[in-house]
């Protein structure tokens, strides 16, 4: 019995011996004392907590099969006279897995899907079935199983639940895995559950008598535990399957691990998680928390942002107080444009006046192209271009940019007039009805940042995309009160809000 963790697909094997045989004959609270002249009086005052216990039970399963299935049988003086001989393997799985587990059979690895009698000479072998047969029409000098599944519906899969079925061999690519290896399927735990599996095998006399033999091997699978989005979740543990997992439209309170804000999420109608509130990461309070294990960008392009590699003083990151905005026309200022805190006039708490679905409704942080591109899409003015944008991070080469600073394992989503995330959400996916795309996306009219002022916030709300226009300009969704524009264009260093997603599987 071998017990291994859910998910393996190879460790947990059981690995057994067919042998057929052929014979030329059948064989076969206190208490206070005090002195009436004193008196004393005081409250009582409590505190209390509550701590919630957590026992967490690892998934596991086990496997046990015979070592050896044999069948005995006496062949044929004609084809026509061969009779089908038979023997039952029982195979034992359990499992506290809760949806249950798959089991898997095909020979073992380097072993032939013929039975080989080596002793022979020259060796003889007898093939498994080429396809499903029943047990009145089993081809002479061959053997197969039955007992399995069917799997008819499925494109190449086999009725195996009442025919015999061939033997399939051992494959190292994910194909090993096709609908013809299954031969069980549970949805359930499973403390013990026995699947019988039949061989058969019919031949003549033109074989010569011996034992026959091939090895196969059973393997059980624990089924994939649906893990979706939960309150309180660290963005960066949501991967491509809790994205499809979690229910569509329905709002989850998530944790940015870099400084500890919290976002409103949800999984929408074309598959994917997105953030339904504007990013608001104070790139200078959060400066040592940011690194390319949290964050959508490699060390280079991060190291840039933060000042550490190339770029005058005027361009390096702030070292101290808040971000703020060093030029309205500078490209290459990797600087949030955020108005400093101590200017009540507006602060990335702001709620904004026009705001639509289940999100805050929080302006956020405004950040320049060079910002949001954690520092990889910043230099000059679009009249150089030289050098690749990992290796210099300053080169304008017109691109797509594959880095940002949303939080790892998200992105900025693509658009373009026709296609990426953003024009398929609201095209495709919301029918281009703008009332269920700004509820779904819950987006506030937050305005932008421009010429050290935050402007426009109630008219318009604009979100940066990682697609590129012209050598100024980037893609960006666009939307007002009465339009939307899945794919405008904005110049790259005003400060535009900021959405991340997380694509599901």
């Amino acid at each position: 019995m071998i017990m291994y963790k859910q998910g393996r697909k190879t460790d947990m094997k059981q690995k057994n011996i067919l042998r057929l045989t052929i014979m030329s004959l059948f064989v076969l609270s206190g208490l206070f004392a005090l002195n009436s002249n004193i008196n004393l009086t005081y409250a009582e005052s409590s505190a209390s907590t509550d701590t919630e216990v957590q026992l967490n039970v690892d998934s596991v399963i086990n496997i046990s099969a015979p070592s050896t299935a044999t069948l005995n049988c006496t062949p044929g003086a004609t084809a026509a006279a061969a009779q089908l001989c038979t023997t039952v393997a029982s195979i034992g799985v359990g499992t506290n897995n809760i949806t249950g587990y798959t089991l898997q059979m095909n020979t073992t690895n380097g072993s032939p899907t013929a039975l080989t009698n080596s002793a022979a000479s020259p060796a003889a072998t007898i093939p498994t079935l080429s396809q499903a047969y029943s047990s009145s029409n089993f081809p002479v000098n061959s053997w197969g199983y039955t007992g399995g599944l069917d799997k008819s519906s499925e494109t190449g899969g086999y009725n195996c639940a009442s025919n015999y079925c061939p033997v399939l061999a051992y494959e190292s690519t994910s194909s090993n895995y096709a609908p013809n290896h299954v031969i069980k399927a549970t949805n359930t735990p499973a403390t013990t559950s026995n699947t019988d599996i039949t061989f058969g095998a019919k031949v003549d006399i033109s074989k010569p008598s011996g034992t026959y033999s091939t090895s196969v091997t059973f393997t059980a699978v624990t089924n994939y535990v649906p893990h979706p989005i939960t309150n309180g979740m660290s963005m960066i543990d949501i991967d491509a399957n809790t994205c499809s997992d979690t229910p569509t439209e329905t709002t989850y309170t998530v944790v940015d691990p870099r400084d500890n804000k919290s976002y409103a999420v949800a999984k929408l109608a074309d598959g994917n998680c997105w953030m339904l509130d504007n990013l608001a990461l104070d790139l200078v309070a959060s400066k040592n928390n940011i690194t390319s294990s949290n964050t959508n960008a490699s060390d280079t392009y991060l190291n840039y942002l933060k000042g550490v590699n190339t770029g005058t003083t005027s361009d390096q990151y702030p070292t101290a107080g808040v971000a703020y905005w060093t030029s309205s026309y500078s490209y290459s200022a990797p600087l949030i444009a955020i108005k400093n805190a101590n200017d009540d006039t507006w602060n990335p708490d702001t709620v904004a006046s026009v705001t639509y679905g289940n999100g805050s409704g929080k302006i956020g942080v405004y950040y320049n192209y060079c910002a949001a591109s954690a520092g990889s899409y910043c230099w000059g003015n679009g009249t150089s271009s030289t050098g690749s944008p990992e290796s210099d991070p300053k080169s304008d080469t017109l691109y797509d940019i594959d880095a940002d600073i949303c939080p790892a394992g998200w992105h900025m989503p693509t658009t373009t007039s026709g296609s990426g995330e953003y024009y398929y959400l609201y095209n495709t996916a919301y029918s281009a009805n703008q009332t269920n795309f700004k509820n779904a996306l819950s987006t506030p009219l937050s305005g932008l940042f421009y010429d050290d002022s935050a402007r426009n916030q109630g008219s318009f709300g604009g979100f940066w995309s990682s697609t590129w226009y012209g050598t100024s300009n980037m893609s960006y969704l666009l939307v007002y009160a009465s339009t939307v524009y899945p794919s405008n264009t904005n110049n790259r260093v005003n400060g535009n809000s900021l959405r991340c997603l997380r694509s599901g599987s």
